[in-house]
C-alpha cells in the first residue's frame, strides 16, 4: 500500500510531490519531487473566532463526492505562536481491498527541530527537514469528519503535537494521524489562518471533487469558540483548479473542477 503525503512548509506556489512508500507497519514515508509546479492554487481562509491562541483546533470537512483516486489535497495551515506552521488536511484515495472509499489524513511540520517516535510518522517533509504523519481510513461520503489538532502537553523544552480524526457530529474516534515534538516555545495555535486546495499529482487536474467545510472550533482553558464558515478564493491565474461555493445546512459546499487541458499545456 502506498501513501501520498503532501506536507508543505511554504505559501501557495508549491511544487507537487509523488506518492511515498509505506515500509511495513511503521508507516515510513518516502518523498520525491514530481518536477512540476503551479503558480498558485485555490486558497482557504478560516477562523475559530477565539480572542486568544488556542490549545486545540477542530477543523471539519465532509467529502461529498470524489473519484476513488489520489490527486487533490485539501489542506489547512495552522500557525503556532512562534511562527512555525504545522499543516493538516484530507486527501481522497483509491478504494481499499474491500471496495470501501478511503481518505488519507495528514499532519506535518517543516520545522527542522521536530522529533517523533510515532509509528504513523517519519522524518522529512517534501524532501526537506521536518516530520510527516499520515493515516488512511474508510469514510462515508457526506459525513463530516474533523481534524483534531492539539498541543497535547509540554515536557521540559519539548511540546507534543498530536493529530486525530473524529466524526464531527458525535466526537467518535476514527483514526490517529500521528504526533511529533516541537520546541516548547512554539506555543499554541493562532485562532485564524489559511489553507489551500492543491493538485499534488497531475491527475488531480482532471478530477472533480465536492467537499463541504464546517465551522472551525478552537478550545482554550475549557472554552470552545466556533468560527464562521471558511471561504475559498481562486487565484487570478496559474492553477488548473477552479472552485464554486454554496452554503448548505451542513456548511460551505465547494465544488473543485480540474482542467486537464490547462495542466497538459504547462508540461
Amino acid at each position: 500500500m502506498s501513501f501520498t503525503v503532501r506536507s508543505a512548509g511554504r505559501k501557495p506556489g508549491r511544487r507537487l510531490v509523488r506518492s511515498g512508500i509505506v515500509l511495513g507497519a511503521t508507516a515510513l514515508l518516502a518523498f520525491g519531487a514530481a518536477g512540476q509546479s503551479w503558480a498558485s492554487t485555490p486558497t482557504l481562509n478560516w477562523t475559530t473566532g477565539a480572542p486568544t491562541p488556542v490549545t486545540t483546533l477542530k477543523l471539519p470537512m465532509s467529502v461529498d463526492s470524489a473519484p476513488d483516486a489520489a490527486g487533490v489535497y485539501f489542506a489547512y495551515y495552522t500557525t503556532l505562536e512562534s511562527g512555525t506552521r504545522p499543516y493538516a488536511g484530507f486527501q481522497p484515495e483509491p478504494v481499499d481491498a474491500n471496495g470501501h472509499h478511503t481518505l488519507q489524513a495528514v499532519f506535518s511540520s517543516f520545522n527542522a527541530d521536530a522529533t517523533t517516535t510515532d509509528s504513523h510518522c517519519t522524518y522529512g517533509a517534501d524532501g526537506g527537514a521536518g516530520v510527516s504523519c499520515a493515516v488512511r481510513f474508510t469514510y462515508t461520503p457526506g459525513t463530516m469528519y474533523s481534524l483534531v489538532l492539539k498541543r497535547a502537553g509540554v515536557s521540559g523544552d519539548t511540546q507534543l503535537m498530536s493529530g486525530d480524526v473524529v466524526v464531527t457530529g458525535t466526537g467518535a474516534s476514527v483514526a490517529h494521524i500521528g504526533s511529533f515534538g516541537l520546541p516548547a516555545a512554539s506555543g499554541r495555535f493562532k485562532s485564524a489562518d489559511q489553507g489551500f486546495i492543491e493538485p499534488y499529482l497531475t491527475a488531480g487536474c482532471g478530477q472533480q471533487v465536492k467537499v463541504t467545510y464546517g465551522k472551525p472550533v478552537g478550545s482554550e482553558a475549557g472554552t470552545d469558540y466556533t468560527g464562521s464558515l471558511p471561504a475559498v478564493t481562486d487565484p487570478a491565474s496559474g492553477s488548473c483548479l477552479s472552485t464554486t461555493s454554496t452554503d448548505t445546512g451542513q456548511g460551505r459546499q465547494v465544488t473543485v473542477r480540474g482542467n486537464a487541458a490547462a495542466a497538459a499545456a504547462r508540461r
